[in-house]
């Protein structure tokens, strides 16, 4: 199927209709996980989850946790994808900075919309080690947002550094996790929250890397067919 998506406007269409049904199956899962909900929002395993961590708490694990947490943020993820959007264009892979924005801008809207309609209660204030906004903690943004951006720039760096695909893979899933990790472990998400965040991401990214592949083939083909025309 994404073999035949070849033209820009083929290749939009593809990609809104695939964010609605990411963003349809997000809602629907948050919906349904109301019906495990205890009253204050959190399922029998999100509490045996937190009730762990906390007990297991230590001045270095914050520490590292506060530092996992601001990579997984906008304040360190919009400036990177900013820049390396910008550093494409100008080299002109514009298939890649449409990935690098795609996978940012997308994962954004897919967890903020889907927060305002699952509307889910974030874990008790008095749990928090830092501080973060009045929103919906389903899903979280920090997993979905992190695990999206750093395996897209994993895809992008394995187009120069083809040899180590698989290794920016495992670095982009690992920071990723931990990312996660500490969005638990800080008290402001249930983990059914992270692994949701990580299955949107996951589910967007496929798409999105299904969509380039079809560009890139129909752009060799493109090429491939000037060169014939020129000879």
């Amino acid at each position: 199927m994404a073999a035949r998506i070849t033209t820009p406007t083929a290749l939009l269409i593809a990609a809104l209709a695939s964010f609605g049904v990411v963003l349809g199956c997000a809602i629907g899962c948050g919906e349904l996980l109301r019906l495990a909900e205890r009253s204050h929002g959190s399922t029998a395993f999100d509490s045996s989850v937190t009730s762990w961590v906390i007990a297991h708490r230590a001045h270095g694990l914050t520490t590292l946790a506060r530092v996992l947490s601001t990579l997984g943020s906008q304040v360190v993820l919009a400036p990177v994808m900013a820049v390396t959007a910008v550093a494409l264009l100008v080299r002109r892979r514009f298939v890649l900075a449409g990935l690098v924005v795609a996978a940012w801008g997308g994962a954004i809207a897919l967890y903020n919309i889907t927060k305002h309609v699952v509307d889910r209660p974030r874990p008790p204030a008095a749990i928090w080690l830092t501080k973060v906004a009045k929103t919906s903690s389903f899903p979280s943004g920090h997993a979905t947002q992190s695990l999206a951006c750093f395996l897209a720039l994993a895809l992008v760096g394995a187009v120069w550094v083809s040899t180590a695909r698989w290794q920016l893979r495992l670095v982009a899933l690992a920071v990723a996790a931990g990312v996660g990790w500490s969005r638990v472990y800080l008290g402001v998400h249930w983990a059914t929250d992270v692994l949701a965040g990580w299955l949107i991401a996951a589910a967007w990214l496929t798409v999105l890397a299904r969509l380039v592949r079809a560009a890139t083939s129909a752009d060799a083909r493109a090429a491939h067919g000037r060169a014939l025309g020129a000879a």
